[in-house]
């Protein structure tokens, strides 16, 4: 801290059962702050970088890319990527295609709003379907041979559980 910062610092006093502290009690008003200050969250843009100070070099940012998990390096399989973009839609319109769908399949509505529905069913993405999210492991992508409880392929579960990495699971003795 610089030596105008400590200049400007102002003592709150603290309350210890019910009674005021005295002084050497005090703590700094910039120490509480630091405590409970919340930085508020701000679109990836220049000028939000500005407005946080981060446009310096040695802070880092996380991008609202990398969080999607849009990373080519991350994924195993291309499989797993897809299936990932895939997941994201149908949390976004999922709700609307149940709805959209109760409607469609309702044969007490008029033939012409179940139309209607049926039209803006066809013009969500195809992604979005919930047919087509696969259940992969979520370690090598593969299909076939995962115990779905835990999203993992056999053979990676037995290495995991062998080695004490899987919360809750412990091996078989009797």
């Amino acid at each position: 801290m610089s030596s105008n910062s400590t200049d400007t610092v102002k003592t709150i006093p603290s309350v210890v059962d019910g009674n005021e502290s005295s002084a050497d009690n005090e703590l700094p008003s910039v120490v509480m702050d630091a405590v409970n200050k919340e930085r508020p969250i701000l679109p990836y843009s220049q000028k939000a970088l500005k407005t946080l100070k981060l446009d310096k070099y040695p802070y880092y940012v996380e991008r609202e890319w990398w969080k999607d998990g849009n990373r080519m390096t991350f994924w195993s399989t291309w499989r797993m990527k897809r299936d990932v973009k895939r997941r994201h839609l149908l949390a976004e319109l999922g709700p609307d295609r149940v709805r959209l769908k109760a409607l469609k399949c309702n044969t007490i509505l008029p033939e012409l709003i179940r139309d209607e529905c049926a039209k803006k069913l066809h013009s969500f993405p195809k992604g979005s379907c919930p047919n087509l999210v696969q259940h992969l492991c979520q370690f090598s992508g593969a299909r076939r041979g995962k115990l779905n409880r835990f999203h993992l392929h056999r053979q990676i579960f037995r290495r995991l559980a062998d080695h004490g990495q899987l919360s809750g699971v412990q091996r078989g003795i009797w």
